[in-house]
């Protein structure tokens, strides 16, 4: 979903998202954030530009760096994959989202409050199999994140803080605007770890 020079923000993932069964049970973890059109299609983009290469693999593990409160995009990808989701934030709300579980009946997402750099060993230590990673509101240096975890390919979007979640040493696999994601900077790349 790369975009022309022409092309103007759309609504698409939004629509797309709406229109699923799996709605009912995003909406509220999306519907308190300040900005939910803005969220949903941040965490709806990761799994259009990581799908690709997800349906190459079987069993496959995505950890979610900086997922927030509410565990948005692990949720997602938990909902619309069949991936192993750690969703790792220091500011996870798990009451909020352990009973989000529960009353949807949701499987294979495991939230950890704590920062990424508390977790690589323990998630660097998980039984091998392909690891892709998201960066979607992760506010941190994804270069060095990366240069610490066993992975495989990685989605990273502009969002709030371009200068640290954009890779500065890595060359995208994938790069553009992506017109579905309601946001005001809309820059995104997938990395691969060759």
């Amino acid at each position: 979903m790369a975009s022309d020079s022409t092309a103007s923000p759309n609504g698409d993932y939004l629509d797309r998202l709406m229109r699923r069964q799996s709605f009912q049970a995003l909406w509220p973890l999306f519907a308190n954030a300040d900005k939910p059109a803005k969220e949903m299609t941040e965490s709806f983009s990761a799994l259009v530009h990581l799908r690709p290469l997800l349906t190459k693999h079987g069993p496959f593990r995505v950890v979610h760096v900086g997922d927030g409160a509410h565990g948005r995009t692990g949720a997602l990808f938990a909902l619309k994959t069949e991936a192993e989701n750690i969703s790792v934030d220091p500011i996870v709300n798990l009451p909020l989202v352990d009973a989000w579980r529960k009353r949807f009946g949701i499987r294979r997402v495991a939230w950890h409050k704590a920062r990424i750099e508390q977790m690589f060993q323990e998630i660097n230590a998980l039984p091998p199999m392909p690891v892709f990673v998201t960066f979607v509101h992760a506010h941190v240096h994804v270069d060095e994140v990366l240069d610490q975890l066993r992975w495989d390919a990685a989605f990273t979007l502009a969002c709030c803080v371009p200068g640290h979640q954009l890779s500065k040493t890595r060359v995208p696999y994938a790069a553009g605007e992506d017109l579905g994601v309601l946001s005001p900077d809309r820059r995104y790349e997938v990395l691969v770890n060759r």
